[in-house]
């Protein structure tokens, strides 16, 4: 529903503030990226800023993107930027919703290091919830209902032999929760880093990560790119040479993680020193169908669609896979 509502509304145009130096005469195709500044897209950037892009003829720009997958969807749609990036979830309901939008490539997948992983659900310090199970009665935040947030933490306490009905999940923006959970109104937040880092280093506890326990294994793609299906039946050598230059610039990223911590840290214009806390992402530019199956099912299993879309209908018949 918020993704029609987003489409029907007429969306401001998109300022070019942001944008790329990448070019590469008459051959080249241009390609407008809705770019919140963020770790998980300073991948794209760094790609660019390397010369990346340009190799494989592509002539990146950067508009102001909406602030929900939503808006952005709305914007791939109405031609205002070529790419957007965010949930899974938000370009199932679109398509679910008949909504020509496909997902073109993965953007970062999740990852365990070090006993740290980029999303978990964090309790209070002296709180006696050790499992997703004994979250059976108990008031948890989550950024947004009806999506990602919503389906995993529900899956998660399923897969924990627990009951996600008697769940009582809540709207808390992430740089809320921690204020919600220390007061006591909520008695679990389900967030993601830096929020994670920080929460854990004031002595809250981490419960888990949800997302491997719903997907059943621990590197599941957690966000993705996606164009209009329009631009991707006409374009298809461009989307292939835009996930190109992505997954030769992931590996790059992966490679070096000091590097990208100063490079997220002057994307993002975070301190440096609450960069070098938190894991740099794990960048991977594929898709795996049956990941993208096992997402429409949750949301038809949580009552948010009616019908699950095949990932067929919801990828890009070229994406690669993983």
């Amino acid at each position: 529903m918020a993704v029609l509502a987003a489409v029907g509304l007429t969306v401001s145009a998109c300022g070019n503030d942001n944008s790329s130096t990448s070019t590469q005469g008459s051959s080249a195709a241009t390609v407008t990226f809705g770019l919140q500044p963020s770790s998980a897209t300073a991948c794209l950037k760094v790609t660019d800023d390397r010369g990346i892009f340009r190799k494989h003829r592509i002539a990146m720009k950067y508009a102001t993107p909406a602030p929900t997958s939503a808006g952005q969807i709305a914007q791939v749609l109405n031609g205002q930027i070529t790419a957007g990036y965010g949930a899974y979830t938000a370009v199932i309901s679109a398509v679910g919703n008949n909504l020509p939008v496909v997902i073109t490539s993965g953007i970062e997948k999740d990852y365990e290091r070090d006993g740290t992983t980029p999303d978990a659900v964090i309790v209070g310090k002296n709180s006696g919830i050790r499992s997703f199970k004994q979250l059976e009665g108990k008031t948890v935040a989550v950024n947004s209902l009806q999506g990602s947030w919503e389906v995993l933490l529900r899956e998660a306490v399923s897969k924990s032999g627990g009951d996600p009905s008697k769940v009582k999940l809540v709207a808390v923006p992430f740089p809320d929760q921690g204020t919600v959970l220390k007061s006591g109104r909520v008695d679990a937040v389900s967030t993601l880093q830096p929020f994670v880092g920080q929460l854990i280093s004031e002595g809250l506890k981490s419960i888990g990560d949800p997302q491997p326990i719903s997907f059943g294994k621990p590197d599941a793609i957690t966000s993705v790119s996606f164009m209009s299906k329009k631009f991707a039946t006409e374009n298809p050598d461009v989307i292939r040479r835009f996930v190109a230059a992505s997954q030769e610039g992931n590996q790059w990223c992966n490679a070096h993680p000091d590097d990208m911590k100063k490079a997220i840290a002057r994307i993002t214009k975070a301190p440096l020193a609450v960069v070098d806390k938190t894991p740099v992402p794990l960048y991977d530019a594929g898709i795996v169908s049956a990941e993208t199956d096992t997402w429409s099912k949750l949301l038809v299993k949580y009552r948010i669609l009616k019908e699950a879309p095949s990932a067929g209908e919801v990828q890009w018949a070229g994406a690669s896979a993983q």
